[in-house]
């Protein structure tokens, strides 16, 4: 039978000797090599199992041994076969052969070599710490990030939890929750802060060092009607009832046409117009100038006649109404006459 063990040379009678030999040269296999193995095929045989390849492994198979270059050590995961590796093992990646456990690797850290290629790449990890371009795919998980940077669960939904800004930068109040109106500011602790809306017409001040509100501080005094009257330089401001006491400010004024009946198209300060007669009327003033030393500038056209120009001029005056005449003259004679000239306009210049 192939493969058993039997004496290496019978002849035709074992001697006592030979059956008993202890230098190992007694016995042999039926074509037997070096790295063969001997194992009990049965019950009542021994048997060889010639030599494999190197690298391969004894395994059981059927009840028997046998050679094999994949071994089955219970499950693909190297936990199970509670196979560590070391740190300091090198190699390039480690194959994935299921979910690494705590324990495979021994040591500290984990070797920048031994990050497979679909994971995180090889050098990601740093200083125990996460470098600062070592997470991929646009995302930093939640769960990996240093106490020098933002902390573990700091990053949510894609932006940054508002309960989590460290220290020296923005808090958490001036993200979240902010009053309406506030402004975000530097304090003294060289950390922001929140300034909350100032009351209604506050305005924003500065000390040279920080921000306030504060009430607005009082403006230029109201000017009197004497000084614009004398025309006082001073920090003040025109009211605008008061504008018409400036010298340079008419204190009545008025556009009336004297044809037929008198027809005040536009005034100032105008209480009526009396027609006297041909190129005669009253002006009264709702508002009485001081006295009669008052400037009057009056002009007027006569349409009807385009050879004659149009005169303005006072009778009698008073503080309270002044007389005005128009006439026209001849270009030829010179000779004016008292006329009812359609455009007249009339303005009174003084005090009141």
């Amino acid at each position: 039978m192939a493969n058993e063990f039997k004496h290496k040379d019978p002849g035709t009678a074992l001697t006592q000797a030979e059956f008993i030999a202890s230098d190992g040269t007694g016995h042999i296999f039926d074509s037997q090599a070096a790295g063969d193995i001997l194992y009990a095929s049965s019950t009542t045989v021994l048997a060889r199992l010639a030599k494999a390849t190197d690298g391969n492994v004894l395994e059981l198979a059927s009840g028997l041994p046998a050679w094999t270059a994949s071994p089955t050590i219970g499950s693909t995961s190297w936990a199970n076969a509670n196979h560590a590796h070391a740190a300091s093992n090198s190699g390039g990646t480690l194959t994935t052969l299921g979910t690494v456990t705590t324990g495979v690797w021994q040591g500290t850290a984990i070797a920048s070599g031994y990050i497979a290629a679909d994971a995180i790449t090889g050098a990601k990890i740093a200083d125990d710490a996460v470098d600062s371009e070592h997470y991929t795919d646009g995302s930093i998980d939640n769960a990996h990030l240093a106490d020098d940077a933002v902390d573990s669960d700091e990053i949510a939904a894609g932006a940054i939890d508002t309960a989590h800004i460290a220290d020296n930068q923005v808090t958490v109040a001036k993200i979240e929750d902010i009053a309406r109106g506030s402004i975000i500011y530097g304090n003294a602790s060289a950390a922001s802060a929140e300034l909350t809306k100032g009351s209604a017409n506050y305005v924003l001040t500065s000390d040279g060092t920080d921000i306030a509100w504060a009430a607005a501080a009082g403006g230029p005094s109201q000017a009197v009607e004497a000084d614009l009257e004398a025309e006082t330089n001073e920090d003040t401001y025109a009211p605008p009832d008061l504008i018409k006491h400036s010298p340079g400010v008419a204190k009545a004024w008025l556009s009336f046409s004297g044809e037929g009946t008198v027809d005040i198209k536009t005034q100032y300060n105008i209480a009526s117009l009396t027609d006297n007669g041909t190129g005669d009327y009253t002006v009264a003033i709702t508002t009485d100038m001081t006295g009669t030393d008052f400037c009057l500038i009056g002009m007027s056209k006569n349409n009807a006649v385009a050879a004659q120009r149009g005169n303005t001029h006072t009778n009698t005056v008073a503080a309270a109404s002044f007389s005005v005449l128009t006439t026209v003259e001849d270009a030829t004679t010179g000779v004016s006459d008292l006329t009812d000239n359609r455009h007249i306009g009339v303005a009174y210049f003084g005090t009141q």
